[in-house]
């Protein structure tokens, strides 16, 4: 079977790749920090899983464009982005087109399904990709008009009563793609771990994002961020209760005691324990007020 078809990026024909659409690493980083070793996802949370959705979508030469992309970012950001701790950070010109990587193979991936059900942003979805696409080939200065904003969601001080149990959990450990829309609204929007990215459509520059806008050239993101889009936290809060509509099963719930007794010091310095922890905090600090 020949895997040669034309690369989403470059458009040259060429044989394909299989393409993470979210990065690799962040799944690396999701395993290595968890009690388990394992990934779940929230559609079949009784699977484990080792690695990212993958798609055959760019060449050799993209893919190693990316790549530099992704290297960047590992070696540069994604450190100081985990930080219980976190201040601030300083970026280059790579972070906007890595998170722009990062937008544009979520859309484009989904560009067929997206042309029959939001047949009203069928221009605009094509026009941005097709700006996207020049934009990470360097043929273009700027992505386009709209803004790409950058959160680093880090560890609450509280959490709204009405927000779903698992949020901390989402926040922080969460990995999620989706696209959206209303009839004034059309967005990408991706969630990695303690990051997401924001990348509006329509429109290009919404309000209520404070301290999260990455620029084309070098800037600084703060601790200071916030956000106060009307919607946005129920459409947060959406996710997460798409993500734990299925139960585990008790086979699988036995199956993370029986690690967790194997090896009770991963478990105990694992990131998972430290969320769990975490959330019970918040939930003691809720119930006394």
């Amino acid at each position: 079977m020949s895997l040669q078809r034309k690369c989403a990026l470059c458009l040259q024909d060429a044989e394909l790749c299989e393409s993470h659409i979210i990065p690799s690493f962040f799944g690396a980083y999701l395993k290595e920090t968890s009690a388990t070793g394992y990934m779940r996802n929230g559609d079949q949370p009784n699977l484990r899983r080792q690695d990212l959705p993958k798609e055959r979508l760019l060449c050799d030469n993209c893919e190693g464009r990316f790549a530099v992309l992704e290297k960047y970012f590992k070696e540069n950001i994604l450190h100081l982005v985990q930080s219980d701790h976190f201040t601030e950070l300083e970026y280059n010109s790579s972070l906007l087109l890595f998170l722009v990587s990062i937008s544009w193979r979520v859309l484009v991936t989904q560009q067929g399904l997206m042309n029959k059900v939001y047949p009203n942003f069928l221009e605009i979805v094509n026009c941005t990709l097709e700006n996207w696409r020049q934009f990470l080939l360097g043929e273009r200065q700027q992505p386009g008009s709209e803004q790409h904003m950058f959160v680093i969601t880090g560890i609450p001080k509280g959490m709204p009563t009405r927000l779903h149990e698992k949020t901390l959990h989402y926040l922080l450990r969460g990995i999620d793609t989706a696209i959206v829309d209303s009839s004034r609204t059309f967005f990408v929007y991706t969630k990695a771990l303690r990051t997401l990215i924001f990348s509006p459509l329509v429109p290009a520059s919404p309000t209520g994002w404070i301290g999260t806008r990455v620029h084309s050239v070098a800037g600084r993101l703060t601790a200071t961020q916030a956000i106060e889009m009307p919607m946005f936290l129920d459409f947060l809060n959406s996710c997460v209760e798409e993500g734990h509509l299925k139960p585990l099963s008790d086979k699988q719930r036995q199956k993370i005691k029986d690690a967790i007794i194997e090896k009770p010091e991963r478990a105990l310095a694992s990131e998972s324990y430290k969320v769990e922890m975490t959330t019970k905090q918040l939930a003691l600090r809720k119930s006394e007020k």
